[in-house]
């Protein structure tokens, strides 16, 4: 191990000086949303107390340096603040409240490191990436890595579903070491719905790149596609086939012509509705895991409104604040034992939250809830204004609409799950966030400085 240590290291180094330095800003954004899902925590650990250290970990930390220095050097592209840079300042001190004023010391400092490395880290990739100089090589760059990032996760995807061991890498996704979803599609981050979403942002990506492509160049694109989508079906994750449909709808929805969009949509529900009704049953118990029968899986959909009860009665107790940031745990095993409804509520005691809001809206309350959904809404409302405006470039307007599909995935995924806990997934929703709000920033000023000047 330390032989494979001392040659991985230095390459890594020159190779992430590389990134840094000819990357940009955004090259090191990527630096560290790439590494923290495939070089991460299961990868490599340092044992240091009471936070390991991470090759991830290490990487944000330059980027912070490199983002000081590329401000002092006038090589960033400082913007104003927004409504949305204002709300997400507004929900960062209520979270950072809400960990403070309760036992953040419990099991070894637990909140305060998810805070940290859950919400804390990816907004620092998100103001770094809307400072960022955003042009069309660079936000085509964005597009090119995700793109190929996802087709990896795919081919992954497909490999550990049918067990070809050699394609699998890193070998710590085939590993028993993590039991969790083994033998399921669960990639590099050993979790499917993490893995699908991030395939999803892939495939969007892969489809952004069509209007620059020639017809062969066309075909191979649809060859990917059909890869990734056989990667995003192996996840065997019903919200993952929701939220990749969503972000699918979403960009066909803006490139059939507007006259035949609202038919289009017709007839995609009425088919989405058939297929559901005749295939609900199936859809409910169908085996995922390999050490889950149907019976389980069908378990695990039955979960979701005891879950959804417990949220309920702890939010009516403490309706503003909620118990407190990383407090679920220890707070619902009062409510686990309320025997008041027909719902066996015990069955939820060992179980976070299977809803991002509702896990928001009993720790923190509607003031933590409320504004992450006003946060959501200012990105969404002005990615898509980004992708409306006429004044500014395809590339600047594809960042808009990348960043609407992600959301959309978002959202859709963190119905069923508490997406917020997923490593990574938070610092790709922040980083595209990012990177949306610094073109639309960059877009209105050009557009500004081409209006004609009065006399």
């Amino acid at each position: 191990m330390e032989s494979i240590l001392a040659i991985a290291l230095p390459v890594a180094l020159v190779w992430g000086a590389v990134v840094f330095c000819r990357g940009g800003l955004l090259g090191g954004c990527l630096a560290v949303l790439f590494t923290g899902c495939c070089f991460g925590y299961a990868w490599f650990r340092l044992p240091t107390e009471p936070v390991p250290v991470t090759l991830d970990r290490l990487l944000w930390l330059a980027l912070l340096v490199q983002y000081i220095v590329w401000r002092r050097w006038g090589l960033a592209n400082p913007k104003p603040l927004g409504k949305a840079d204002f709300a997400i300042l507004a929900f960062f001190a209520v979270l950072l409240v809400s960990t403070l004023a309760h036992d953040w010391r419990q099991h070894g400092a637990a909140p305060v490191a998810r805070l940290l490395f859950f919400w804390m880290m990816p907004l620092a990739v998100y103001w770094i990436a809307r400072q960022s100089v955003a042009t069309e090589r660079s936000v085509l760059a964005v597009f090119a890595c995700m793109a190929v990032f996802g087709v990896y996760l795919a081919v992954t995807a497909l490999a550990e579903t049918r067990q070809l061991q050699g394609l699998i890498f890193p070998r710590y996704i085939a590993s028993a070491e993590y039991p969790d979803f083994l033998g399921r599609a669960r990639g590099p981050l050993l979790n499917p719905i993490g893995n699908g979403m991030y395939q999803v942002v892939g495939l969007v990506c892969l489809f952004l790149w069509w209007p620059r492509l020639s017809r062969p160049g066309q075909l191979l694109l649809l060859g990917l596609a059909a890869v990734m989508c056989a990667g995003i079906a192996s996840t065997m994750t019903r919200s993952v086939w929701m939220g990749a449909a969503a972000a699918l709808l979403v960009l066909a929805g803006v490139t059939v012509p507007r006259v035949w969009r609202f038919p289009a949509l017709g007839c995609v529900l009425l088919f989405g509705a058939a297929l559901l009704g005749s295939q609900w049953e199936r859809l409910l118990a169908f085996k995922r895991d390999r050490d889950l029968d149907a019976r389980a899986a069908a378990e695990s959909v039955e979960l979701r409104p005891v879950l959804a009860t417990v949220a309920w009665k702890m939010f009516l107790d403490r309706p503003l604040l909620g118990c407190g940031f990383g407090q679920y745990l220890v707070a619902s095993a009062d409510y686990v034992s309320d025997r008041s409804t027909h719902l066996v509520l015990e069955k939820a005691r060992p179980y976070v939250q299977h809803n991002t809001l509702l896990a928001l809206l009993t720790e923190t309350g509607a003031a933590g809830a409320g504004l992450f959904l006003v946060v959501l809404t200012l990105w969404s409302q002005g990615a898509w204004q980004l992708w409306q405006s006429r004044a500014a470039p395809l590339w600047a307007r594809q960042a808009g609409l990348l960043f609407v599909a992600v959301a959309a995935n978002y959202v859709i995924n963190g119905m069923f799950h508490d997406v917020s806990i997923i490593a990574m997934v938070n610092m790709l929703l922040f980083f595209l966030a990012g990177l949306s709000a610094g073109v639309q920033s960059t877009a209105s000023a050009s557009a500004i400085e081409q209006l004609p000047q009065s006399t």
